[in-house]
């Protein structure tokens, strides 16, 4: 039970274990929205844009300015969100076009700027994939206070969230703002991605935003369950990937996005035995 001891004695795995649990309450919260909304694939441009910021973030800042290195990624990426944002509302082309162009542009330009301004690409690989060694405690500040700022923000004016997600076009004549709300929720979005960029990665941040909701809409009968099982699923199945990945010495990204999608699966089929 060493592995478990583990989180205890060494600092950075004690940093890894809070800023996942904290990370995954909040991805846990608004993950029901996504899957609701038909966000993935919106997040998935979103995580991949993080390339271009980090690129920059890296090449003005480098890693060992943990502070300034996430809020150089945060604003860029901020700035590349506003535009998907507003390219995303109620347009007449296909949304998924305009992602899917989104999506290239910004991590192409961001595999370019880095490969033309670093020498090595190692710096660039440990946030594609995740690497808790990077972890600081500036880090866990940012999870908390995300936290603390994201909650309150979805949980208090929900009924309007959910109005919105599910019939747009009533919450607006219902005087819901709701593109104010489409953009909040892009720049949610936005925030949790860069900030859980050293836990699981650009590459593999997705998994915590969509899992644990397409497993509570499976599962949950009614819409406050669902937020329930899903933060619940969160914070149970990452905090068991980040233990997992200590006692298997493999990326925690991979290992909690595996982990959760095993538990998934393992329901699924439960289910269909059970029918």
């Amino acid at each position: 039970m060493s592995f478990l001891s583990d989180f205890i004695e060494y600092p950075f795995l004690l940093r890894a274990l809070i800023a996942t649990s904290v990370l995954s309450l909040t991805c846990g919260l608004i993950s029901p929205l996504i899957i609701a909304k038909r966000y993935a694939f919106l997040g998935s441009a979103v995580s991949h844009s993080t390339l271009l910021g980090l690129s920059l973030g890296l090449f003005i800042s480098g890693t060992n300015a943990p502070l300034s290195l996430y809020l150089w990624t945060l604003g860029i990426t901020l700035v590349l969100s506003l535009f998907l944002a507003q390219s995303t509302w109620r347009q007449s082309l296909p949304s998924d076009s305009l992602i899917g162009l989104f999506f290239t542009a910004t991590m192409g330009l961001g595999t370019l700027i880095h490969s033309l301004t670093s020498r090595s690409s190692g710096d660039l690989m440990s946030f594609l994939f995740g690497n808790v060694l990077l972890l600081t405690n500036t880090d866990i500040y940012i999870s908390i206070l995300l936290a603390v700022l994201i909650i309150p923000l979805i949980l208090i004016p929900f009924n309007q969230w959910i109005l919105t997600i599910y019939d747009e076009d009533f919450a607006i004549l219902s005087g819901v703002p709701a593109k104010a709300m489409h953009f909040i929720f892009v720049f949610v979005m936005t925030a949790l991605i860069v900030s859980a960029l050293k836990i699981s990665g650009t590459i593999l941040v997705n998994a915590l935003l969509l899992t644990p909701g397409f497993f509570a809409l499976s599962f949950a009968r009614d819409l406050k369950l669902t937020f329930l099982i899903s933060v619940l699923f969160s914070i149970t199945t990452a905090i068991m990937g980040l233990v997992l990945a200590n006692l298997l010495e493999t990326p925690s990204g991979a290992t909690i996005a595996m982990t959760q999608l095993f538990f998934l699966f393992l329901a699924k089929v439960i289910k269909v035995i059970l029918r």
